[in-house]
């Protein structure tokens, strides 16, 4: 599938961030070594490439793995600090599923980061994540985004979490790209 877009229900662009439970236990100085074990022995599916320190950035991206298909980060943006799974391209099957498959690459960065000692033993949420889809001209930051997305994440949160109660609120933000927080309980 091709990384251009013409609809929103043709992204590919799209990120999931779970959030840290212990926002001052994250120091970005561990993550950097930890992501370069992850490029020596491949921790999650993809091409990696290499490593970037944005430490620096108020409310950025923090620490980056660039991969080919995807990236991944301990971002800080919004001030709180969280795993960061953005896929960039090669992504197939209805939006449900592309959702779906960025919902699971998260979850398995989490996982992978939560076990690593090396990481200072992080905590990442699941109750409250934020989807953000990264094609400005397919999926505007509008409210008829939102509505164009929702039955496709109601149902790839569905399969995930079954019988979970589910809120959904767009990010109104003029300047930013579509995105929308997620709620679950139950």
């Amino acid at each position: 599938m091709s990384t251009a877009t013409t609809t929103v229900a043709d992204a590919v662009r799209i990120g999931v961030k779970l959030y840290a439970e212990d926002p001052g236990a994250v120091r970005l100085d561990r993550f950097i070594p930890v992501f370069h074990g992850w490029i020596q022995r491949g921790a999650v599916p993809g091409l990696l490439i290499d490593v970037a320190d944005y430490a620096h950035v108020p409310e950025g991206p923090g620490v980056m793995l660039i991969g080919h298909e995807a990236d991944h980060a301990i971002d800080l943006g919004e001030g709180r600090p969280g795993v960061l799974y953005q896929r960039k391209r090669d992504l197939d099957g209805p939006l449900d599923e592309r959702i779906g498959a960025a919902l699971d690459a998260a979850e398995i960065a989490a996982a992978e980061l939560e076990a690593d000692p090396d990481a200072g033993n992080p905590r990442f949420g699941r109750d409250e994540l934020l989807v953000r889809i990264l094609d400005r001209l397919a999926a505007p930051n509008v409210p008829e985004t939102l509505e164009a997305v929702r039955p496709a994440l109601l149902a790839a949160l569905g399969r995930r979490r079954p019988g979970a109660s589910v809120s959904l609120e767009r990010v109104d933000d003029p300047k930013g790209p579509f995105a929308v927080r997620v709620r679950l309980s139950g």
